[in-house]
């Protein structure tokens, strides 16, 4: 039988597994890095959110250089509507993803409190979140 732990272990190792590479799209360079900030804020180890915070570094740096590109059709499909969504857009994401890496490398050093750690944690969860979920609302209306 798997205890929780266990289960815990396994679920974060498939995080830690996930391929970040260039040749991914934004959504799934933006989903990995959701499934790793989710397996970071219920991470109970220092090695393993060491190596969480590792990862969503490489992610947020990947995701930076799909900044730097237009963005493929299909996505721009995926982001267009036919009536116009309430919905207030972020129109600098590049300095919220600048952000989320400053915090990844700040919980990287160890070099504050336990307490600190998990404030800092919870702020790059949040701040994960909401680049997510900004970067995947609709933005476009079909013309």
């Amino acid at each position: 039988m798997m205890s929780a732990q266990n289960f815990s272990q396994l679920h974060s190792s498939n995080a830690l597994l996930s391929p970040i590479t260039a040749s991914m799209d934004l959504f799934q360079i933006l989903n990995v890095c959701e499934l790793l900030a989710d397996e970071l804020i219920e991470c109970k180890t220092v090695t393993e959110q060491q190596a969480l915070c590792g990862r969503i570094a490489h992610c947020l740096e990947v995701m930076k250089t799909t900044f730097e590109q237009p963005l493929p059709a299909y996505l721009v499909e995926c982001l267009t509507v036919e009536k116009e969504v309430k919905i207030q857009v972020n129109h600098d994401s590049e300095i919220q993803r600048q952000y989320c890496h400053a915090l990844t490398q700040t919980l990287l050093s160890r070099a504050h409190s336990a307490d600190v750690n998990r404030a800092l944690t919870g702020m790059l969860f949040e701040l994960i979140n909401e680049l997510v979920e900004d970067l995947q609302a609709p933005r476009f209306l079909h013309g």
